[in-house]
């Protein structure tokens, strides 16, 4: 059997753990700009999954996201070497209905300010843009 000390230490080595848990989960949710997790994609230059209102979830080669208009994406890549214009995207909505569809600009677009490292991703329905969780893989 376990002596009391014995015991005790279990206890106090279980709570230390707890604690430092509760601290690095606290810790990142307070953060003011939430730093998306990497994506695991060895060979694409650049992915991420976006979420609807533009945040990053995960993400590799993506420098940030933004939204000029409900339905639309501006995804600036990190490597600013790399030409759009040369690229080959392939994007795809997440948790969504088939009558759905999301279309990438493979130029510059002037709602991303003609960016020669940023593609224009629209989300929605024919003739209604909506806000649309999506993932994009830049080969």
């Amino acid at each position: 059997m376990f002596g009391r000390s014995r015991i005790i230490a279990f206890v106090c080595a279980g709570a230390a753990i707890g604690l430092a848990t509760g601290a690095a989960w606290t810790g990142g949710a307070s953060a003011n700009t939430p730093v998306p997790a990497k994506a695991a994609t060895p060979y694409a230059q650049a992915a991420a999954v976006i979420n609807a209102d533009g945040s990053i979830n995960r993400a590799k080669g993506i420098r940030a996201v933004t939204k000029p208009a409900v339905g639309q994406y501006c995804v600036e890549l990190e490597d600013k070497d790399l030409d759009i214009t040369k690229l080959v995207p392939s994007a795809t909505l997440q948790y969504t209905s088939f009558e759905y569809g999301i279309r990438v600009s493979m130029w510059p677009h002037p709602a991303c300010g003609t960016q020669k490292d940023t593609f224009h991703v629209i989300t929605g329905m024919p003739n209604k843009w909506e806000d649309r969780a999506f993932s994009i893989v830049i080969m």
